[in-house]
């Protein structure tokens, strides 16, 4: 009996140790991180881990995602038949908010930049072929305003919920990846003059038989179910 009553203590103090093992600190004066090792356990420490095999949070922190998923394909300036898959961007545990701190709705800030890739597109070829092939100024000038006209309320509703919903870096972030994804479809910065041209006469030829339209393009559905207020 006498035994037992010295083992108990010892007994008692190795169960608090197991259990404090497995719970998280109490918060101190610095951040406290979770730890998970390559086996699964769990430990919490004050001081951040430089083991790569080992994942690590920040208690008390959110990360959020980025606003868009990274993408390494050509952008086709030429409507979708079918939505694209729901891009769940990587980096965060938590999804991207808009200006009022809500989630956006699956899909509209790629459809938000999709319309952008398209305006870029419309302004940077009247520019350029402008310069190249002046005495053609009228049919670029004329392709592109029919253009607009003919996805008028996409374009009047996607600048609405931009506006409205978009803090101004997230703004800022879409216009710098839509003059990143339209600069694949522009020519070479080596190319010749008459090469040129001949991408002019191109886009000028797609542009007329509507291969540009964002009316039907299903890339941009989120936008037209979208209410913004």
């Amino acid at each position: 009996m006498k035994r037992l009553q010295q083992l108990l203590p010892a007994a008692m103090l190795g169960v608090l140790l197991c259990a404090g093992a497995q719970s998280p600190p109490p918060p101190g004066p610095g951040p406290t991180y979770r730890i998970i090792g390559p086996d699964g356990k769990v430990t919490y420490s004050d001081r951040m881990p430089t083991d790569p095999q080992v994942r690590t949070r920040e208690l008390g922190r959110t990360v959020t995602a980025p606003l868009l998923a990274p993408s390494t394909a050509p952008f086709d300036l030429r409507p979708a038949t079918a939505a694209p898959p729901p891009a769940r961007p990587v980096g965060g545990d938590a999804p991207a908010v808009d200006v009022s701190g809500k989630p956006f709705p699956p899909g509209l800030p790629e459809a938000v930049l999709d319309v952008l890739v398209h305006q870029f597109f419309m302004q940077t070829l009247t520019e350029t072929c402008d310069r190249l092939r002046p005495a053609f100024a009228e049919r670029y000038h004329g392709g592109v305003r029919n253009w607009r006209d003919r996805n008028a309320d996409i374009l009047a509703k996607s600048n609405h919920i931009s506006f409205a919903r978009f803090t101004g870096e997230q703004r800022d972030t879409l216009r710098a990846t839509a003059r990143v994804r339209m600069a694949q479809l522009l020519p070479a910065a080596d190319a010749s003059a008459e090469d040129r041209m001949a991408w002019c006469d191109r886009m000028s030829t797609d542009l007329a038989r509507r291969q540009f339209e964002l009316v039907g393009d299903m890339r941009v559905a989120p936008i037209l179910y979208f209410d913004a207020p």
